[in-house]
């Protein structure tokens, strides 16, 4: 498949500071991105506790699943469209479609009141949006930054991000009982128009070489060769998405499991999940400074104490699995910026929204199943087995990372927007 730089944007251009911080665009970019986070945690609590009251636990988890049925349809069409097109236009369109969906909400709201029909159809279109604008959005900062700046944006990206979950969540439920849905939705709203004012200012430095498949179908179809016939590509794919499958079924349902049969109780529990975010916090903010001359090693042999750490869960005393779980957060902070940055900076610009469509549909179709899995198994043959069989699985993946040549010795290349 050719492709070709796309290079119809006057507003391309090829000068960009050799720092992040004196990045205007870049860093507008990810402060707008931030507080349209917390408007997006704004809703979710709002979503949720609303969903609840309007029914039984199963009419929540539909509302809820409403979201995420159509990104994991659709995701890979978002990819390919990102591809095929411009990721900044797929942003604004995507963030146009959020603000009349929830416009047209809010008129609804108030016309005939909460429904869950109205969850239900608010979820789903948010949800076909995030299709769209996910691969774009992580296909953007090549266009945006140099690539030696790549590691450092995501890791800017994802220290907002979780600001973002600390603030927005408990600031969701004041909103709720201060203004209702409708204030949350009205929240939301303005956070998605402040994205869409600093992407329509925000103009991108490079083009990047675009699909030119004869249909889309065409050009999902050459992605996937592409990610199966490319080593580097392949084997970055395949460690990314182990990570989630083995860890966050320890600390998500495994840390729940621990505190109740231990007698934490909730606020025990409560302080196993800070020590994670907290130590999250601290290692973005290393990572922000430290520039790894091989950023996948250095992430990968990071990751290994993470992995030891998840065993301590069902098998220690509490003093240890707090320190057990800052490791985690810590080593999580650090190494997902890394992995990050380097995979937007591995991928060739043609395929990268593609092949991370592929990421995110892999993430979210093994998710759940590595979830119930964990459980059942933590059932049978006890917590601290299961936890121990994790850790050892997460173990194999990051041998099998380090036996790649092409991942161990990745370097982040210094060329064009370097």
């Amino acid at each position: 498949m050719t492709a070709v730089p796309e290079v119809d944007d006057p507003g391309v251009t090829t000068e960009a500071p050799r720092s992040l911080w004196r990045d205007r665009r870049a860093l507008g970019w990810a402060f707008a991105t931030g507080v349209s986070a917390v408007g997006d945690e704004i809703w979710y609590v709002a979503l949720a506790f609303t969903a609840a009251q309007l029914g039984n636990a199963a009419l929540a988890g539909l509302v809820l699943a409403c979201a995420t049925i159509p990104r994991a349809l659709l995701t890979i069409l978002g990819g390919a469209l990102t591809d095929r097109f411009d990721a900044r236009r797929m942003m604004i369109g995507a963030d146009l479609a959020r603000i009349v969906v929830l416009a047209g909400a809010l008129l609804a709201l108030a016309a005939t009141g909460v429904s869950a029909g109205l969850l239900m159809v608010v979820g789903l279109l948010f949800g076909v949006a995030d299709a769209f604008y996910g691969p774009a959005s992580g296909a953007f900062p090549r266009q945006l930054v140099r690539r030696t700046e790549l590691v450092r944006l995501s890791a800017l990206r994802q220290l907002l991000d979780r600001l973002a979950g600390v603030l927005g969540a408990p600031l969701g439920g004041l909103v709720l009982v201060a203004w209702g849905l409708g204030g949350a939705m009205l929240l939301d709203l303005i956070s998605f128009a402040v994205v869409l004012v600093v992407l329509v200012a925000v103009r991108p430095r490079w083009p990047l070489a675009r699909s030119t498949g004869s249909t889309v179908r065409t050009d999902i179809r050459d992605g996937l060769n592409y990610l199966r016939l490319t080593p580097k590509v392949r084997d970055l794919v395949i460690t990314l998405s182990g990570l989630n499958v083995f860890v966050s079924p320890v600390v998500a349902v495994g840390l729940a499991l621990h505190a109740v049969g231990s007698g934490w109780g909730g606020v025990g529990l409560g302080w196993l999940t800070a020590a994670m975010g907290g130590g999250a916090a601290i290692g973005t903010l290393i990572v922000l400074k430290w520039r790894p001359e091989r950023p996948l090693r250095a992430a990968v042999l990071l990751l290994f104490g993470q992995a030891a750490s998840l065993a301590l869960v069902g098998n220690a005393g509490y003093a240890a699995t707090l320190g057990g779980m800052v490791v985690v957060g810590v080593v999580a902070g650090l190494a997902s910026p890394m992995l990050s940055g380097a995979f937007q900076a591995t991928v060739d610009e043609e395929y990268i929204g593609r092949v991370g469509s592929v990421l995110s549909l892999t993430d979210d179709a093994l998710m759940p199943l590595t979830m119930v899995g964990f459980g059942l198994l933590a059932q049978l043959l006890g917590l601290g087995t299961a936890a121990l069989l994790f850790a050892g699985g997460f173990i194999a993946l990051l041998l099998y990372a380090l036996s790649r040549p092409h991942v161990r010795d990745l370097r982040i290349p210094d060329e064009r927007n370097s």
